[in-house]
């Protein structure tokens, strides 16, 4: 069943065009990476399926139900609910800084969904144990690594329970020997049969983790496949060139460890 689904969506802003018409469909329980060149629209393309920003043309359902259709939105309340199914995990944390990790946890699950204290007291343990942080729970975010508050920010989408985690860069924002820490939980979400759609830069990652790689390039979706069938590509000239970009940057960091 696909879960998310998307046709001919199409973006500007001003007069240049982002997302020249892309279709996507993502599977129950998929995890599905998004690569590409800087400015290829997999930032956006992820944004428009939470609604962050609005498409021009195009249509978007989830789980089924229309969040916009041919290029009109459903109302306001319907909105809210679907976006609700998922969580979104940010490049820069977004946590909020006066909060510690507990209220950050709990702001939205109490004033959003509503649920009751002890129910969201008793997820916020459960969540924070899973990304190995429940010690850290009345810290405020100044006073956690850049992984620490990746991870927080994971456990604050999980909080609410969504049916899809969206993942924009989220490692980017880290120094590389903090990278792992953030992939590690990630990878635990997928075992757990966890929908994810992940726009990263972390292309060892994806091809470890991700059940399907969707390739973008200039607004389109140019290339999707499994990570065999994308990674040992050599017929695909934009690939192929970009993955070649990839390649050279991970044998220049590899020696500068070494030296």
């Amino acid at each position: 069943m696909n879960i998310i689904h998307a046709v001919g969506v199409k973006k500007k802003f001003g007069g240049l065009e982002v997302l020249k018409g892309v279709d996507l469909s993502v599977s129950q329980g998929e995890v599905v990476a998004i690569i590409g060149p800087s400015g290829s629209g997999k930032s956006t393309l992820l944004r428009c399926l939470i609604e962050l920003e609005r498409i021009d043309e195009g249509s978007i359902y989830v789980g089924g139900r229309p969040l916009v259709e041919n290029g009109v939105y459903v109302k306001e309340k319907e909105i809210k609910e679907i976006r609700r199914r998922m969580g979104m995990v940010f490049q820069h944390f977004n946590l909020f800084p006066h909060m510690t990790v507990w209220q950050n946890l709990l702001l939205a699950p109490l004033s959003v969904l509503k649920m009751d204290k002890k129910e969201a007291e008793d997820r916020a343990t459960e969540v924070l144990s899973q990304v190995g942080l429940l010690e850290k729970k009345n810290e405020l975010p100044k006073n956690l690594s850049g992984g620490q508050k990746q991870r927080v920010a994971i456990a604050r989408a999980l909080m609410m329970r969504p049916d899809i985690l969206l993942f924009d860069e989220p490692t980017s924002a880290l120094d590389p020997e903090l990278t792992g820490e953030v992939l590690s939980v990630m990878q635990d979400l997928a075992r757990n049969d966890a929908t994810m759609v992940i726009v990263t830069h972390e292309m060892e990652f994806a091809k470890n983790v991700a059940d399907r790689i969707i390739f973008m390039n200039e607004g389109v979706i140019a290339l999707e496949g499994t990570p065999k069938e994308i990674f040992e590509n050599t017929t695909h000239a934009r690939l192929a060139a970009f993955l070649a970009r990839w390649d050279a940057k991970e044998q220049e960091e590899g020696q500068a460890n070494i030296g």
